[in-house]
C-alpha cells in the first residue's frame, strides 16, 4: 500500500470514528428531546394523549380546588400564585380552569350564549363595525361602467356593565374544596349567568334593550287573539314577512317557551267539523326541529301560557344571532365576605354569613349585549290588544 492508499485509509477510519460519536449524541439529544415535547405531542390519530389530557385536567382541578381552599382561608399570596392574574379592581381572577369551567356552562344552557356574534371588549367602551348589504349589476356592455352601491355603515357601540352572580355557601365545605365542587359552583354560577344573558338580550332588561323592548324590531301583532294560546302557524308567516331578506341567514332562530311551542303541537287541520291530522311534523319522527324551516329554541325566560295577563304582549322572536352582539371582556373575578348578610331571591329572606358559618363567592365580569340592524334582522310576535 503506498502513501497516498495510506492516509486515504486513514482519515476514512478517522471519520467513522467521528461520525459514531457524533450519531450518538445526536440521538442520546433526540431522544431527551422527544421525551421532553411527549407532553405536547398528539397521537397517530391526530388527537392529544389521553393520558396527559386527563392529567392536565386533573391538576387544573386540583389547582381550582386549592385555590377556593386558600380563598376561604384568606391566605392571599397562594390565591394570587393560583389565579390567573390580577383584575383592576385589586380582587384576583378566577384559576384559567374555573373561568373556562364557568363560560362552558353558560355556552351549553344559554341562547345569546351560545348562538350571538361574540365580541371581545377589552376596554369598558367598544365600537363594533356594520354594514348593509350591497347590490350588483349587470353590464350592458363590455365596456360599460360598473354602477356601485354605496353600504350603509354604521357601528353598535358596546359599554361594558358588570354582570354577576353571588353564590352562598358553607364555610366548612369551601375549606374543603375539591373538583366536584368547584364544578356544582361553576355550574351554578354559569347557568345564572346564561339566564341573565337571554333575558338582557331577548327580553331586554330596561328600556330600549334586547329585541322585545328596542324601538326599531317590527311587531307582528295577531288579527285578534289575545292570549298565547291562540297563535297560528300562518301568525308566524307574518313575521317572517318583516325580516329583510337580505338577512335571512342560518343565524336565524325562533325563540320562545316550551308551553308556546305546545300550541303550534296542538294545532290539526280541520276539514268541515273533523278534526285532522296534527299539523306539527315531527311526533315520533327524527325530523328537524324547525317552523317554517327557521329553527327553533325554547327557552325559560320567554313568556308561557300561565302568565296573567297577556293581551298586546309579546311573546315570541325571531332572532338572526349574527346581529345579536354578545360583547365580553372574557375575564371573571371572585370576591369572597363572610361578614355581610344577604338578601335572598325573594327580597326578603335574609342570609347572615357570620352567624351561619358561611361565606359568599360573589363571581363577576364585564359584558355588554346589543342589536345590529334591529329593523331588519329581527322580529317579534304580539298578541292583539
Amino acid at each position: 500500500m503506498n502513501e497516498d492508499e495510506k492516509r486515504k485509509e486513514e482519515e476514512k477510519k478517522s471519520m467513522e470514528i467521528i461520525v459514531e460519536a457524533v450519531t450518538e449524541k445526536t440521538v442520546d439529544k433526540v431522544l431527551e428531546k422527544i421525551k421532553a415535547d411527549k407532553p405536547l405531542r398528539k397521537d397517530i390519530f391526530g388527537g392529544e394523549d389521553n393520558n396527559t389530557k386527563e392529567k392536565e385536567l386533573a391538576d387544573q382541578k386540583a389547582a381550582g380546588a386549592e385555590y377556593f381552599k386558600k380563598l376561604v382561608a384568606g391566605d392571599r399570596q397562594a390565591t394570587k400564585a393560583l389565579s390567573a392574574g390580577s383584575s383592576t379592581s385589586g380582587a384576583e381572577l378566577v384559576p384559567t380552569y374555573v373561568s373556562d369551567q364557568l363560560i362552558t356552562v353558560a355556552q351549553k344552557y344559554g341562547l345569546v350564549r351560545k348562538y350571538g356574534t361574540k365580541w371581545p371588549v377589552q376596554g369598558i367602551n367598544e365600537n363594533v363595525p356594520t354594514m348593509s348589504s350591497l347590490t350588483a349589476y349587470r353590464l350592458a356592455s363590455d365596456t360599460a361602467a360598473v354602477t356601485a352601491s354605496q353600504p350603509t355603515t354604521g357601528n353598535v357601540s358596546l359599554r361594558a356593565k358588570t354582570v354577576g352572580v353571588i353564590v352562598p355557601i358553607s364555610k366548612v365545605l369551601l375549606q374543603n374544596s375539591t373538583a366536584d365542587l368547584i364544578e356544582a359552583i361553576t355550574m351554578l354560577a354559569g347557568k345564572a349567568i346564561a339566564k341573565l344573558e337571554d333575558q338582557w338580550g331577548l327580553l331586554g332588561l330596561g328600556a330600549g334593550e334586547g329585541v322585545f323592548q328596542n324601538v326599531n324590531v317590527p311587531v307582528a301583532t295577531l288579527a285578534s287573539a289575545t292570549t298565547y294560546a291562540g297563535v297560528t302557524a300562518e301568525d308566524l308567516l307574518n313575521a317572517l314577512d318583516l325580516i329583510d331578506e337580505n338577512f335571512l341567514s342560518e343565524s336565524m332562530r325562533w325563540a320562545l317557551s316550551l308551553s308556546v311551542l305546545n300550541n303550534f303541537r296542538r294545532l290539526r287541520s280541520v276539514v268541515g267539523s273533523d278534526k285532522q291530522g296534527f299539523l306539527f311534523e315531527g311526533f315520533g319522527n327524527q325530523l328537524p326541529a324547525t317552523m317554517w324551516d327557521i329553527p327553533y329554541d325554547t327557552t325559560a325566560v320567554m313568556p308561557k301560557n300561565s302568565d296573567g295577563s297577556q293581551a298586546a304582549k309579546k311573546f315570541m322572536a325571531l332572532v338572526d344571532y349574527s346581529n345579536l352582539i354578545h360583547g365580553d371582556a372574557m375575564e371573571y373575578t371572585v370576591e369572597i365576605s363572610d361578614q355581610a348578610t344577604i338578601t335572598d331571591v325573594d327580597g326578603s329572606t335574609l342570609i347572615n354569613l357570620f352567624q351561619q358559618n358561611m361565606v359568599a363567592l360573589k363571581i363577576w365580569g364585564q359584558i355588554d349585549i346589543q342589536l345590529a340592524n334591529a329593523d331588519k334582522a329581527f322580529a317579534v310576535v304580539k298578541t292583539h290588544a
